[in-house]
């Protein structure tokens, strides 16, 4: 068993502060107590747990319903040769919108073949700076909110010194810390906790990053926004990537498939936004939008959800997920096209 780190953790880590009050904990292997407010936070796991009771308790009962999805979740990220492409190119481009401006030695991913640098591939230059050395990078402390496997942290730049990556889901949380300690990544913590109460303290990240987060947490989209800006530093940065919801054919389409697909099925929380419906959502908490565009035609159904088509679960050909790829680029910059994407990815600034 893992050993679980503790509140201070190691230097150049994220520290942690108790969730309801926000004050410092005492403890560590796992276990903390908040002298401030009485709450206590047993070991549950082999990562840090900063759930009370009653929502520990909830969390129990909905995982079980949930391991089949998860399994398919797994599947289609990590096992699936054509997912993992797309992922990496998803993510990339996260991370390009969130250095805008600030680290112009980022390579935008959708520039690597005009590099001659396979965007499948990671950059030589990231392995030859030590990708996993702690405390190299100039960037962060970053946060990948409602993780997941935390597909963003196993791909996280050399310019980030420490990160953070929570979930509410333990075990996809433990598993995502086994992950990056097998890989030798020694920059970031694994928690698992409740976007609605984060466990870190006001201004603690320069970025927060979300990979198709925001719309699954819908009926408490206030509170988690609210804490998304409390943990910002003035001037930071949340990118964020969620369904696009900006017209009729794209919302009926996903309908049909979120049916048949077992990553999803019929959920009711499986809808996306429109650019308008987030600005809306962001603004009362001093977040900016910024920027805002569309993306995933083809490729995206296709490379991000295998399970729509089984023979492409399986599929090793890079030459076709550069080909499904390629017509992705050349539809987002069609004008009467673009408004009918699957996914947006948007920035907002704090104020």
């Amino acid at each position: 068993m893992a050993s679980a780190p503790s509140s201070a953790a190691a230097p150049g880590l994220v520290n942690l502060v108790c969730p309801r009050c926000r004050k410092a904990l005492s403890g560590g292997g796992g276990a903390y107590a908040c002298a401030a407010c009485g709450l206590n936070f047993p070991r549950r796991a082999d990562v840090d747990v900063l759930l009370d009771e009653d929502e520990w308790r909830d969390f129990q009962k909905h995982l079980g319903e949930r391991r089949a999805v998860h399994a398919a979740y797994v599947h289609a990220r990590r096992v699936a040769p054509l997912g993992r492409l797309y992922f990496d190119r998803w993510v990339g481009r996260m991370f390009a919108m969130a250095l805008e401006g600030r680290d112009a030695g980022h390579r935008n991913p959708d520039a690597g073949n005009a590099a001659g640098h396979d965007p499948f591939t990671p950059n030589p230059s990231h392995a030859a700076r030590g990708p996993h050395a702690r405390g190299e990078g100039n960037h962060g402390p970053l946060l990948e909110l409602m993780c997941g496997g935390a597909e963003i942290c196993r791909r996280l730049p050399p310019c980030f010194a420490s990160a953070a990556a929570l979930d509410l889901n333990v075990e996809m949380v433990e598993q995502a810390a086994r992950d990056l300690i097998a890989a030798g990544e020694r920059r970031v913590r694994c928690v698992c906790g409740t976007a609605a109460r984060l466990p870190f303290a006001d201004g603690a990240f320069e970025l927060v990053l979300i990979q198709g987060g925001l719309h699954h947490v819908r009926f408490m989209l206030p509170a988690v926004l609210g804490e998304i800006a409390r943990v910002l530093k003035p001037g930071g940065v949340l990118v964020a990537s969620e369904p696009a919801n900006d017209h009729c054919i794209t919302r009926a389409i996903r309908r049909w498939q979120y049916k048949r697909s077992k990553m999803q099925g019929d959920d009711p929380d499986e809808d996306g936004f429109t650019r308008a419906e987030l600005a809306a959502a962001l603004t009362p908490h001093g977040l900016r939008l910024e920027r805002y565009t569309q993306f995933g035609f083809i490729a995206y159904p296709l490379m991000g959800n295998t399970d729509l088509l089984p023979l492409l679960a399986n599929s090793r050909s890079r030459l076709l997920g550069r080909m499904l790829l390629g017509m992705d680029a050349i539809l987002e910059k069609m004008p009467l096209i673009r408004g009918m994407a699957w996914a947006s990815l948007f920035k907002a600034v704090k104020a």
